[in-house]
């Protein structure tokens, strides 16, 4: 079952699931908005992974056809009966912006580093600005909670 609004503020409410920070507008009918933190790193085209990392001070520039990682401005703790489904905002993807599927799993407790794609043109973000949404299923609880590398990571973390 999808999270509605109320079952999000009431989870954030009894402590069970954390966002900070968490916006007065973040919460929508049927999921988290989520914001550009203040690290990214383009993934160079080539043989070997290379990449620049790029500190975001107020504006990203997402050059065309480049994939970009972007640190989540929230740190989440999620509880172990609940599995987080990252889209972008619609108004990203009318501009030509994709992102892979990503799913945050029960129990994962950081900030999150997620991929985009670039448009065919530059498209000019802002450090705070939201531009992913989360959307929240319940499910029955994780025997084995998510303990994986990027597990309490709070800083960009590439996969390689």
């Amino acid at each position: 079952m999808i999270l509605s609004d109320s079952m999000i503020e009431k989870l954030v409410d009894e402590g069970r699931l954390i966002i900070r920070p968490l916006k007065p507008d973040s919460i929508t009918p049927n999921g988290v908005d989520l914001s550009i933190g203040d690290e990214a790193m383009m993934m160079m085209e080539a043989q070997e992974p290379r990449s620049t990392s790029i500190r975001i001070e107020d504006e990203l520039v997402i050059p065309p056809n480049f994939h970009i990682l972007i640190l989540t401005e929230e740190y989440m703790e999620m509880p172990n009966d609940i599995v987080g489904i990252v889209n972008l905002r619609s108004t990203y993807a009318r501009r030509g912006l994709l992102i892979p599927p990503t799913v945050v799993d029960a129990g994962y407790k950081g900030r999150l580093t997620l991929a985009v794609r670039g448009a065919p043109h530059p498209i000019h973000v802002k450090k705070g600005e939201r531009l992913w949404h989360l959307i929240l299923l319940e499910s029955y609880p994780a025997k084995r909670p998510y303990s994986g590398k990027y597990q309490n990571s709070t800083v960009l973390m590439p996969g390689f």
